[in-house]
């Protein structure tokens, strides 16, 4: 059964070579889990509250072990310093 993972993010505007290094690695991991970016979207204005981030990212992945794999990989844990740098705000939720 597929798992959706929603990210809430905001990339640090003072931190573009982190973004792109995080993304260098990111990607191929995505591949390698069976991931896919279903949706992407930019966020203009909060009707009730504050704008969580700016933008929304789903990505589907095919079950919960993909996710587990990716997320515990020695490669990502690898890289969460530079995901800390590369975004203001990194928010994530898992859908199933």
């Amino acid at each position: 059964m597929s798992i959706f993972v929603i990210g809430c993010v905001t990339v640090n505007p003072a931190e573009p070579d982190a973004f792109q290094h995080y993304l260098d690695v990111t990607s191929p991991l995505l591949e390698k889990a069976g991931a896919r970016v279903i949706q992407q979207f930019s966020l203009e204005n909060a009707l009730i509250g504050e704008k969580p981030a700016e933008m929304i990212m789903i990505v589907e992945y095919p079950d919960m072990a993909a996710v587990d794999g990716l997320f515990q990989s020695p490669e990502y844990q690898a890289v969460i310093p530079v995901r800390n740098r590369a975004f203001s705000t990194y928010s994530v939720s898992m859908v199933s």
